[in-house]
Order: C-alpha cells, then sequence, then structure tokens
C-alpha cells in the first residue's frame, strides 16, 4: 500500500462513523443531570463560575459510552473506582500548584501513573483518568491564582456529584448475563504483579510512560518559554492524545485534533454571538447533554462537542481574547506534533517486546484471552 494510499484509509477511519447500541437513557440522564443541576443552581446563587466548575468536573468523569448493563454492573462493583482517581489528581494538583517546581511535579505525576496503567484493566482506566484530571486541574488552578484552595474543592466536588447521579439512576436489579459476566474469574492479584512486573522488566514495557513524560516535559518548556501566551493547552493536549497503544499516528490523535481544531473554531463563533450568562448556560448543557451520543458514533464528533463546553466553562464570564482562541489553536497543532514525534522515537529507539511477552500482553488484564485496553475515560 502506498503511502497516499495508507493516508487515505487513515482520514476515512477518523471521519467514519462507528457502529454502536443505542445510548441508554440513563447516560444520557447521567450527563444531562451531571452539568444542568448544578449549572442552574449556580446561576439561582449568582455564581455561575461555580456551578459550571462542577459540572465541568462532572461531565469529564463520564466514561466511555457502554451498554447499560455492562454500565450498572460496573457502578455495582467498584462506585469509588471512578471518583478516587478524579480526587486524588485534584488533591495532588491543589498540593503542587503555584510553587516554581509544579511543571517537574506535574511531569513525575503523570508518569508515575502511566507507569502502573499495565497493571490491569481497571488500574489502565484509573491511571489514564487520574492524569487528564490532573492536568486539568493544574490548568484551573493556575487560572485561580490566589483561590487555588477554592477552585480545587470546587472541582472536585463534580466528581463527587457525578457518582451521586450515576448511584441515584442504578440499575435495582442485575441480569442474568451481567451476573454471569460478575461472578467469571478473573485474575488474581499475583497473577496480575507477576505479570507487570515481567512487563517492566523490558524497555518496551516503558514505552507509554516514557512518551507521556517526554511530551508533558516538551510541553511544559513551551509554556514557559512564552508565558504571555495561553500555552497551557499544549499540556492538556499532549494528555489527551498520549495512548497507551504505540502507533505513529493512530486514528484517535488525528480525531481529536480535527475535533478540537473544530470546536476551537465553534467556541470563536459562540463567543462572538453570545455574552449572556443564560445563554452560555443552555448551550453547554446541551453540549453536555450531546457528549455521551456523540461519544458513541464517532471521537472525533465527542471530541468536537467536548471542546466548545470545556473552553465555554474556562473563559465564562471573561472577556472575549481572539488571542486566546488563536493561542489555543497553536497549541493543539503543537501538542499533536509532540505526541507523534513522540510515538517516532520511541518505535525507533525502544526495542519490540519479545514474542512471549507481546503474547503475554494480549492476555492480560481481562482473563478471558482477549485483549482489552484501556480507553480514555476524561477525555
Amino acid at each position: 500500500m502506498t503511502r497516499r494510499s495508507r493516508t487515505r484509509a487513515h482520514l476515512a477511519e477518523a471521519l467514519a462513523l462507528q457502529p454502536h447500541d443505542a445510548v441508554g437513557g440513563r447516560t444520557i440522564a447521567v450527563a444531562g443531570l451531571g452539568m444542568i443541576v448544578p449549572v442552574a443552581a449556580g446561576v439561582a446563587l449568582g455564581d455561575p463560575e461555580t456551578g459550571f466548575t462542577i459540572g465541568l468536573g462532572a461531565m469529564l468523569l463520564a466514561g466511555p459510552t457502554t451498554a447499560p448493563d455492562a454500565e450498572a454492573a460496573q457502578e455495582r462493583r467498584a462506585p469509588a473506582t471512578a471518583v478516587l482517581p478524579a480526587i486524588g489528581a485534584v488533591l495532588a494538583a491543589s498540593a503542587v500548584a503555584g510553587h516554581a517546581w509544579s511543571d517537574l511535579a506535574l511531569v513525575l505525576l503523570a508518569t508515575a501513573a502511566a507507569s502502573v496503567s499495565g497493571y490491569s484493566r481497571p488500574v489502565g482506566v484509573a491511571a489514564i483518568r487520574f492524569i487528564v484530571y490532573l492536568v486539568l486541574s493544574f490548568g484551573l488552578l493556575d487560572a485561580a491564582g490566589s483561590h487555588r484552595g477554592g477552585a480545587a474543592l470546587i472541582f472536585g466536588l463534580g466528581a463527587l456529584w457525578n457518582i451521586g447521579v450515576r448511584r441515584l439512576l442504578a440499575r435495582r436489579a442485575p441480569t442474568e448475563a451481567t451476573v454471569a459476566s460478575e461472578t467469571r474469574p478473573s485474575p488474581t492479584h499475583a497473577q496480575l504483579r507477576a505479570h507487570w512486573r515481567r512487563t517492566m522488566r523490558e524497555p518496551a514495557g516503558w514505552q507509554f510512560p516514557l512518551r507521556l513524560g517526554a511530551g508533558l516535559t516538551i510541553a511544559c518548556l513551551i509554556k514557559a518559554a512564552w508565558p504571555s501566551h495561553h500555552y497551557g493547552w499544549v499540556v492538556l493536549t499532549v494528555a489527551l492524545l498520549t495512548q497507551l497503544p504505540l502507533e505513529h499516528v493512530p486514528v484517535k490523535l488525528t480525531q481529536r485534533a480535527l475535533g478540537t481544531l473544530f470546536g476551537v473554531g465553534l467556541t470563536w463563533l459562540v463567543l462572538r454571538g453570545l455574552s449572556a450568562t443564560l445563554a452560555l448556560a443552555a448551550l453547554i448543557c446541551l453540549l453536555a447533554v450531546l457528549a455521551p451520543i456523540a461519544r458513541a458514533r464517532s471521537y472525533l464528533a465527542y471530541a468536537s462537542v467536548s471542546t466548545p463546553a470545556i473552553l465555554l466553562v474556562l473563559d465564562i464570564e471573561k472577556p472575549i481574547d481572539p488571542r486566546l482562541l488563536a493561542d489555543r489553536l497553536v497549541a493543539t497543532i503543537a501538542g499533536a506534533a509532540i505526541v507523534i514525534a513522540a510515538n517516532l522515537a520511541a518505535d525507533r529507539w525502544l526495542p519490540k517486546p519479545s514474542p512471549s511477552r507481546r503474547g503475554d500482553a494480549r492476555r492480560r488484564v481481562s482473563g478471558r484471552g482477549r485483549r482489552t485496553r484501556p480507553r480514555a475515560a476524561a477525555s
């Protein structure tokens, strides 16, 4: 296959809509209530910024769209596993943000989380959730200035609110298929530890934390080199686009980059046409409801919907600055370029895993003989 053919196939896959099951009413209700209730309360109490921040925390905690039975089973098994990484990330960010060495702490914390992501699928999902929340928390806390403690608490409340809504709307009784999936034998912790240790003895086992750590380091240096610009978005872009599987230009990277570019442009149009807080509140709530529906069909569509929601919350009640959106367009391109460069470097300089280890990796985590990959839970 020629390079042109590969490029066409890559773009076709990035733009294609995925087959999907119908998004359940519970999923839409969780997304809607997670944003609408805190936003409505904030507007009613005269503090819309607080309501938007709580709603954003709830929106970002939402994981990949799954079948209703599987989602309900996950809530019953370990409801705290979703909120603990988010709360831990907020607390860690609030503890180190504002110091001269905060960027170094960010890189070290994210790299440490990435290094344990191969332990099991639940740990991998929690690690990725922690990384995304950590990076976003840093951005929010830096913007909060002297009010960092309050901002951290408010953002963390969003995660707790999301869990509360999920529990409130949880199904009352599991189905037979769900009971069977919950009782299926799974690897023991001793087996998982043994596999993780074997993996981390090889350089290839470090490819994800090394790529993430190197990418975040470069992104932080760019942010520090041009403090007058809004290049903190480069750091978040790198965190969102760095995926656990090593691919030069993953389809998800292309989808995220295109979706972010489209979302930034949409945000500019919205801010040019809307200024009333109530109108922006209604639009942000609508985007939050559309997010799980878009994610079920296309990650590009999800990025196009979630990016304006994040940007509108970050910029709520602030004057429109065209340079801000221009900087975020540049930051998105720069972040994608950093991730691609890190992927190419890792593929070239890190040795490939041995066949036996590669087979072990494919069978890990699920205990059912098929490969499973942690997906970004908060992007």
